[in-house]
């Protein structure tokens, strides 16, 4: 028996190879990154610096390869289409920043040179997971990106709280993934596939659908409120928001949740959001429930929060909870474009706020609070100024990215006609700019006498507040150019 006939051997030609080329770059970069962290002395510095320059060249590929044509790959499992490469280019915008964010921190938090080379395996993971639709594929992605995430959370070794938010994220990821898997075998056993367009092919093509089917979607759901931090599966997620070094909390709160959400969107655009029958209105009722308390709990819990971190991970939730509302515009057949601008405008700010909270944090500290921030913008005017911003595009105030953002999400769920819901997330968004507001007032108007803190100027992490500032302000301004791509992208 020939083993080339049992076996065959498929090339790739170039375009399927360029596509591919920024994955190789990272994950041979992950390795030399690796390596080059082993250093007695300038460890820390070597992997930092092959970190950015496999993340930049990778970057460069990946905008290079915008212009060339659809690939698909392993039977369609892969797809490298206009959405996939432009979302892969924003994750490598995130990786990028991240990375300025971490040089500094790291030895301050006792952070192994290895963080460099997580970086780059979890982002690896991130667009493997956003270039398939295929379920089986997307929880390997998941666990690729997922294992490199437990690991840096744990990996603040100044801090005891370290390592039980690394544990706490890893029952919490591993209670997702197996429900990810276990849900994804059931819709395989009703429907026959994995794949995303043929799961939706089979539910249009069958008036009563198995219940094992119902149950597998249940399933996989969960699993991905879970991942995205939704109520009430968002557990310990404040615990782990605080417990990680502030340059990882950035990287989960910018480029795992924008990956996460991503996935799940897709997920609920081909097989929940579609003509079926009346048990999928349960599913729509499941996510409107979610959404709703994700956006209620999380805007007064944060209310109560005098730390910081823990504050801005209630305020995660509820942006998970406007996420989750955009998810609507599916049931109008619109596309998934405010959910991608309105996470890339949070992602960006998001980076920004912890880019500057991390420059005034205590090495051994558990977390920042309001009332050591006091002061901090009338001595610190420009740091001051560029937090002022973030929080404020945070809030959805115009003349930032986060107001298009928020005002894009709700018009589509509108349009939708989900208005009950809106009047929710606008309700919920005014009681937002309560806690966003109070620690602009405390930098600005208070006076820090009792718990100075002490500033570690960050060269690389100023330069990624930099850059998101410009950023916010440009996309809040200007927006029109970014909206037209996102459209193109999107359809």
């Amino acid at each position: 028996m020939n083993l080339a006939n049992v076996f065959p051997m498929v090339g790739l030609n170039l375009v399927e190879l360029a596509s591919l080329l920024p994955l190789f770059i990272l994950s041979f970069g992950a390795v030399i990154t690796l390596l080059l962290g082993t250093h007695k002395e300038k460890g820390h510095f070597w992997a930092y610096a092959s970190g950015l320059v496999f993340i930049v060249v990778s970057l460069i590929f990946a905008a290079s390869n915008l212009f060339l044509a659809d690939v698909s790959l392993l039977g369609e499992t892969l797809v490298f289409n206009s959405l996939t490469k432009s979302l892969s280019l924003m994750i490598l915008v995130f990786a990028f920043m991240a990375t300025l964010l971490t040089y500094g921190k790291d030895q301050q938090e006792g952070l192994l040179s290895e963080i460099y080379a997580l970086i780059l395996f979890s982002t690896s993971g991130m667009i493997l997971m956003t270039s398939t639709s295929h379920l089986l594929f997307m929880f390997i992605s998941l666990e690729i990106m997922s294992l490199a995430i437990y690991v840096m959370v744990a990996m603040r070794r100044t801090s005891r709280f370290s390592s039980e938010a690394g544990l706490k994220y890893f029952i919490l990821g591993g209670v997702a993934s197996a429900l990810l898997l276990y849900g994804s075998s059931l819709i395989f056993g009703a429907s026959g596939s994995f794949e995303l367009a043929k799961i939706k092919a089979y539910l249009l093509s069958q008036e009563n659908p198995s219940v094992i089917f119902y149950i597998g979607l249940a399933l996989v759901m969960t699993s991905m409120l879970f991942k995205v931090g939704a109520v009430p599966f968002h557990g310990w997620l404040p615990d782990v928001y605080q417990g990680a070094a502030t340059n990882v909390t950035g990287f989960m709160g910018a480029a795992v949740k924008f990956t996460a959400f991503m996935a799940f969107s897709r997920i609920v655009q081909e097989i929940v959001f579609v003509s079926g029958g009346e048990e999928l209105k349960w599913f729509e009722a499941y996510l409107w429930i979610v959404s709703a308390a994700s956006m209620i709990y999380g805007n007064f819990v944060a209310i109560s929060q005098t730390e910081i971190k823990r504050m801005l991970s209630y305020s995660t939730i509820a942006h998970t909870g406007y996420l989750l509302l955009g998810f609507y515009a599916f049931k109008a057949e619109q596309s998934s474009e405010s959910i991608i601008l309105y996470l890339y405008f949070y992602a960006l700010s998001n980076l920004g706020a912890f880019a500057i909270i991390s420059q005034f944090e205590s090495k051994n500290s558990k977390d920042l609070t309001i009332n050591q921030m006091a002061g901090l913008g009338l001595k610190y005017p420009i740091l001051g100024t560029m937090l002022t911003v973030f929080l404020l595009s945070m809030a959805g105030i115009p003349l930032t990215s986060g107001f298009i953002g928020k005002y894009g999400l709700f018009s589509s769920a509108v349009q939708a006609g989900e208005i009950p819901l809106v009047v929710v997330a606008v309700l919920t968004s005014v009681v937002s700019v309560f806690y966003y507001l109070r620690v602009i007032i405390f930098m600005f108007m208070k006076e820090n006498e009792n718990s100075p803190v002490d500033y570690q100027s960050f060269k690389s992490a100023t330069v990624a507040a930099i850059i998101s500032v410009l950023a916010t302000l440009q996309f809040g301004l200007f927006p029109k150019a970014i909206i037209q791509f996102v459209k193109v992208i999107a359809k």
